[in-house]
């Protein structure tokens, strides 16, 4: 009878470095025969998960566990969609069972279980980064463009900050994707482009919520920037706006994180605040509460922004 013991420690060491999974010729390699392969899969120790490819049954059957038999199972195939986003730690993918899997047109496989495969007749060589742990996974550029046909237009600019601000890829990358890529017959073009064409100025967005007010202003016709300006405070320090409108000398911080509600926090925002009206600056604060109803909020920015500019046109009149 097989046990545990009649796997190589080259063996195991495979199986713990692929989250459970090995192909049938990764156990030859690493000195498991087949005849000792056949009595693991007897004795229970292993089982398939796809044709070549077995799991040790005493691994949790994880999202990336899975992830790395479809892999290992279908090497010209990736992983992208939202399962692509959640395996990067992107914000906002909607909640799926399924893994998405990217495969060529030529392949003919058939239906699989908890599987949504993916077709695609463009991918190149840079669209997929093949991890340690034997993953195939969409590239950031390459994911941002599949994630397109998956979200809603908010929650697709969302990401595409993210990507940016965590340093997934450049701008550069995001552009010549969307010009190889986009086509009128092609799942997300649109919205790919979409996005891309409408991104507020300036630099990436830090949180989702800076993404929604930045474009809820944008569309209202505020012409608003993203986190380009800089501020020398007469303390010394240096302070850079969330979203600003640099003509008027405006600003907008999206306080989103927790510590803003603190005292700590809110003291140390009035200080930086007081310390922006000694330079001419106007500062508007949003937090989560505000969030809750955001169209009201807007208004406020927009009316708030609307008298800025009426007031700063008439201290320029006085000042010549």
């Amino acid at each position: 009878m097989a046990t545990f013991a009649s796997l190589t420690a080259a063996a195991m060491q495979s199986l713990l470095d692929h989250h459970g999974m090995i192909t049938t010729s990764q156990l030859r390699s690493n000195g498991v025969a087949r005849r000792a392969r056949d009595r693991l899969v007897a004795a229970g120790i292993l089982e398939h998960a796809y044709k070549s490819v077995y799991r040790i049954t005493s691994a949790p059957l994880t999202l990336q566990a899975r992830c790395v038999a479809l892999s290992l199972a279908h090497p010209s195939g990736f992983v992208t969609g939202p399962t692509g986003g959640k395996i990067r730690g992107l914000r906002r993918m909607p909640a799926t069972a399924d893994i998405h899997f990217s495969i060529p047109h030529t392949l003919g496989l058939a239906p699989v279980e908890g599987v949504t495969l993916r077709r695609s007749s463009r991918v190149e060589r840079g669209d997929v980064q093949r991890r340690a742990d034997g993953i195939n996974i969409a590239s950031p550029w390459r994911l941002a463009f599949d994630l397109a046909s998956d979200l809603d237009e908010m929650d697709h600019a969302s990401v595409i900050e993210q990507i940016l601000h965590d340093r997934h890829c450049g701008v550069g990358a995001l552009i010549v994707v969307g010009r190889r890529l986009a086509h009128p017959t092609r799942p997300g073009s649109r919205r790919y482009l979409s996005t891309m064409a409408s991104r507020v100025p300036g630099g990436a967005l830090e949180s989702h919520p800076e993404v929604v007010v930045a474009k809820m202003l944008q569309e209202r016709g505020v012409p608003v920037v993203a986190q380009t300006t800089w501020l020398q405070l007469p303390n010394g320090k240096q302070a850079r706006i969330d979203i600003s409108a640099p003509d008027v000398c405006w600003g907008v911080e999206v306080d989103a994180h927790p510590d803003h509600l603190l005292l700590q926090g809110t003291t140390a925002d009035k200080r930086r605040d007081r310390q922006a009206h000694l330079i001419g600056w106007q500062i508007e604060r949003v937090t989560t509460l505000d969030m809750l109803d955001m169209d009201a909020m807007i208004d406020e920015l927009v009316a708030l922004y609307t008298l800025r500019c009426t007031e700063f046109a008439a201290i320029r009149s006085l000042t010549g």
